[in-house]
């Protein structure tokens, strides 16, 4: 609610900003500085489609879902130190029901978390009058980092978004800061569903230092006051670093590194008293084209409670097959493994990208087999605006966990 107030006092006093500039100003300067920010904004043309199939033990059917993504909107240029956006989202599915959306009922099916929605993305006023610091009111986007804490879920049809204030600033060289008020969080489920958004009293704060050579460090807090899922509140103070070492330039040989350790307890009105630790660290070598991933993530659990992250892009994560979305109140291990193949200037289109995981899991409290999984993906981009995309994973569950088998094929149109 605060975050909508604020929002309607920045569009109001737009109105009253031409004004102020004084009687020596031509009388038509806001009409013209209206026109330049409309010509100088960009519009937003965002289509896919996706096929999904699903294969999950327990169900007597398997799932699939053909749905299209549409997300029209604009952006204006500058007016008065002021930049707008509005955009608009549908997504709907081809034919009939198939599948668990999580809203339409059939839960004979395995769960593919792409309900229709009709619903505004984002509507977001940025101030940009303080040098490198744009203020940013409204629903809009924002991935903290990685996206392990906070992200958007791009990979769902729905996004996620938040009402939100956001300072962020780049004023001293090298150095950033992130500040995100978050009044409400628009889930990828929808607003038909009875957990389809959080009220939220959270905070996310966010710094980082390029190094250079030396890297990058990131420190960060992300402090969830959930109001209608108390049990997810919680308090998280965390440290990453990245870095890319050069090894030979002809052929392109370096080698990339993440090492990220995150403290988590609860917070606000969560029931549970729980401290738990995070520990993520990757390592990639790369061959001109060639890539080869190792690493290892670890949620603690303490078999009650268990590290929780319910605003992740948790796709990203523990293996496409999404078993994962809530951690074990044991918690998780994740070793993990990547061979993939990036072609930098193949025929015909823009670029290629293949690969394989492989990922080993099991619980951090007690040491329980949870499971492998094998994952695999090929994109293909191609005239600047597409994308096709062809993913699919199989999770074998060890008797802890039921198995699955999901195969993605996608096209998606981007300006």
């Amino acid at each position: 609610m605060f975050v909508r107030k604020l929002i309607a006092s920045c569009l109001a006093s737009t109105a009253l900003i031409s004004p102020a500039f004084g009687d020596d100003k031509p009388a038509n300067e806001s009409e013209n500085a209206l026109v330049k920010a409309i010509k100088g904004g960009k519009p937003i043309i965002d289509v896919r489609y996706r096929f999904e199939w699903k294969e999950q033990d327990g169900f007597l059917e398997n799932a699939y879902a053909n749905t299209v993504r549409t997300r029209l909107g604009f952006e204006t240029g500058e007016i008065f130190h002021f930049k707008f956006l509005a955009e608009f989202e549908n997504v709907f599915n081809i034919g009939d029901d198939h599948f668990n959306s999580t809203t339409n009922g059939l839960t004979m099916f395995p769960v593919i978390a792409d309900p229709d929605v009709t619903e505004v993305n984002r509507a977001q006023v940025t101030f940009t009058g303080i040098e490198k610091t744009p203020i940013t009111v409204g629903r809009q986007r924002f991935n903290l980092n990685n996206h392990r804490f906070v992200g958007a879920v791009d990979f769902r049809q729905n996004q996620q978004t938040f009402d939100a204030v956001r300072l962020s600033s780049g004023i001293i060289d090298n150095f950033n800061v992130d500040y995100l008020y978050i009044d409400n969080v628009h889930r990828i489920f929808g607003d038909d569903h009875p957990m389809g958004e959080f009220e939220s009293n959270s905070h996310i704060i966010s710094a980082g230092y390029n190094a250079g050579e030396f890297g990058t460090i990131k420190g960060y807090g992300v402090l969830l006051d959930l109001k209608n899922a108390p049990a997810l509140s919680s308090a998280t103070w965390g440290v990453r670093y990245e870095n890319k070492i050069s090894l030979n330039k002809e052929p392109d040989i370096s080698i990339g590194v993440v090492g990220e350790y995150a403290s988590q307890k609860d917070y606000a009105a969560n029931p549970n008293e729980y401290s738990e630790d995070y520990i993520h660290g990757e390592a990639t070598l790369k061959m001109s084209s060639f890539f080869l991933t190792g690493g290892y993530e670890q949620l603690g659990g303490n078999g009650t409670a268990s590290f929780s992250t319910p605003l992740a892009t948790l796709h990203k994560f523990q293996g496409f097959a999404d078993v994962f979305l809530a951690t074990p109140a044991a918690g998780v291990e994740d070793f993990y493994g990547t061979i993939g193949y990036a072609w930098k200037f193949p025929p015909a289109v823009d670029a290629v990208k293949i690969f394989v995981t492989y990922h080993e899991f099991e619980s951090e409290l007690g040491d329980t087999d949870f499971g492998h999984e094998i994952d695999a993906g090929l994109n293909i981009k191609f005239k600047k605006h597409w994308v096709f995309e062809v993913k699919g994973a199989a999770y074998d569950g060890e008797g802890v966990f039921a198995d699955r088998e999901i195969f993605w094929t996608s096209l998606r149109f981007q300006y």
